[in-house]
């Protein structure tokens, strides 16, 4: 077995149906497996793929566990010699898996590789970055004057039209070789989503791997479909996946001023919720008061996990 694809669903049953029919039709010269690990859905997912899919391995959890945790879980059984994990968003277009196979194929020492994603339209999307640093953060802060923006120097966006070296890719389409990601331990199932891809191509460079993206593969990247919960509980999941990879991977004092850096955000966002008239207004400031609590502790937080991922699980 060449290839095992790890897709993970939640609640995006004619989105996952279209990713599983692409990879059908527009996949030759792979010998590959595909397995969905379904999230709870509510939807008829699982009894869809089973129907319409039946060579496909269905895992079904019976609660949203995460992409993370849901990743590892299919890696678990699978059989490949790389594993793609591959967003129920996405459209796989012609050749793509064979070119991303054969490039770790011909090359030992690159861990992972990505490909090109565009929209609908056919517009490029950004899909690959620098690892996240404390300049980052002050250059796209709209919190700071345009002068400080300035001083902290402008980096264009990486050009992913070209076939390149990069420090890490989005996890939407991205390939690892199955014994480094087992030896790795797979993602971090601390991050429930977000920032696991930026971790797992973190950690494959430190063990002395390249992070390729080859821009002559490309899927659609159907952005935003598959996120149908609450914008503000994506966004609170995303600052407590911030706050674990600052604290994982950033050394004193960057981590100091890093954490300092997300409390005068998260206190900006106190203050708005406290102004408003959401309906939820009082579950945001709850949420806002315990990340609070979470930084200052700078340890897991059982009882903000829960809130933050509530809005996603249900």
């Amino acid at each position: 077995m060449d290839l095992s694809i790890a897709v993970i669903s939640y609640n995006t049953r004619d989105l996952l149906l279209a990713c599983l029919q692409s990879v059908r039709d527009r996949t030759a010269g792979v010998a590959y497996e595909v397995i969905v690990v379904d999230n709870a859905s509510r939807d008829g997912s699982v009894e869809a793929v089973r129907e319409r899919f039946p060579q496909v391995a269905v895992i079904a959890n019976t609660e949203n566990v995460g992409f993370a945790k849901a990743c590892n879980q299919a890696a678990t059984v699978s059989s490949g010699r790389y594993i793609l994990l591959l967003n129920s968003d996405t459209v796989m277009q012609a050749g793509t898996l064979r070119t991303m196979t054969a490039c770790l194929e011909q090359h030992l020492d690159i861990g992972a590789v990505s490909c090109l994603q565009r929209d609908e339209q056919g517009r490029v999307l950004q899909s690959c970055f620098p690892f996240p640093s404390l300049r980052d953060h002050v250059r796209h802060s709209e919190d700071l004057p345009v002068v400080v923006r300035w001083l902290a120097g402008a980096v264009p966006p990486m050009e992913c039209t070209v076939s390149q070296d990069v420090e890490w890719a989005n996890g939407a389409c991205l390939m690892i070789r199955a014994a480094l990601f087992k030896r790795l331990g797979g993602l971090d199932e601390r991050f429930f989503m977000y920032f696991e891809d930026v971790d797992l191509c973190r950690r494959l460079r430190q063990l002395g791997y390249r992070i390729r993206h080859v821009a002559d593969a490309e899927v659609v990247h159907l952005l935003g479909r598959s996120s149908l919960t609450s914008r503000n509980r994506l966004n609170e999941q995303w600052e407590l996946s911030r706050i674990r990879y600052v604290e994982k991977h950033f050394a004193q004092p960057r981590r100091l001023l890093m954490k300092a850096w997300i409390v005068l955000g998260v206190l900006r966002k106190l203050l708005a919720a406290a102004c408003s008239h959401a309906v939820d207004r009082r579950q945001q400031m709850k949420t806002l008061k315990a990340m609070l609590r979470r930084i200052r502790l700078g340890e897991d937080d059982a009882g903000l996990a829960h809130l933050c991922q509530a809005g996603l699980r249900g």
